[in-house]
Order: C-alpha cells, then sequence, then structure tokens
C-alpha cells in the first residue's frame, strides 16, 4: 500500500482483513457476505497481540480513509464490513490469494 495514506498498523490490520474475505470467498460465503468484518471482538481475534483500544483506534483510522464501514453502538464497534475500495485497491496489486496477502504482509513487519 505505498500509495495510500495510512499508518503501518492500518495497512497490516487492513491486509489481515482482507485475508479473512479471500478465505471465505475461497470457502463459498458470497462476496456480499464475505464483505462482513464483524464486531470489535472479531476484529480482535485476528490481531490477538494487540491491545483492544489500539484495534478499536486503527479501525476508526481505517473508517476515516474510507476502507472500511463501521457501525458504532456505546462507544465501540457494534459492525463493520469491507468495502469495495479495499478489494479494489488488493486486486490492482496483484495480490488475489491467501499466500500473497499473507507474504505481503509479512514485508510489511
Amino acid at each position: 500500500m505505498d500509495d495510500i495514506q495510512l499508518t503501518k498498523d492500518s495497512k497490516q490490520l487492513l491486509a489481515i482483513i482482507y485475508k479473512e474475505y479471500l478465505s471465505k470467498i475461497n470457502n463459498g460465503v458470497s462476496k456480499n457476505s464475505a464483505k462482513r468484518i464483524g464486531h470489535i471482538s472479531d476484529i480482535c481475534e485476528l490481531v490477538p497481540d494487540w491491545l483492544p483500544d489500539d484495534v478499536l483506534e486503527t479501525m476508526n483510522e481505517l473508517s476515516r480513509s474510507e476502507y472500511v464501514f463501521n457501525r458504532y453502538g456505546n462507544n465501540t464497534i457494534i459492525d463493520s464490513y469491507l468495502l469495495d475500495k479495499t478489494i479494489i485497491y488488493f486486486e490492482n496489486k496483484n495480490i488475489n490469494t491467501v499466500k500473497e496477502i499473507a507474504d505481503w504482509v509479512f514485508k510489511l513487519i
């Protein structure tokens, strides 16, 4: 994501979320359903080494940059969705398999 303005953590989390999207599709989930990321607790499971507050702030950054859509309740994310902008970005980078995205995330670390 050399050409987008995000923090390193946001790039990493977005790539992990995109990897989950690809995994869902590969397991027969429709594209529309695969875009659902879920509740903040679901997102925290994707990055278990991160503090929950850091996950929330990173998701807020991704929402402000219009890579995800977050629905809020009680000052937290109650549901989140991957936006087309993210999918288009990764497709244009020719990152279309779970292995390719894992390799890309590894390069960020």
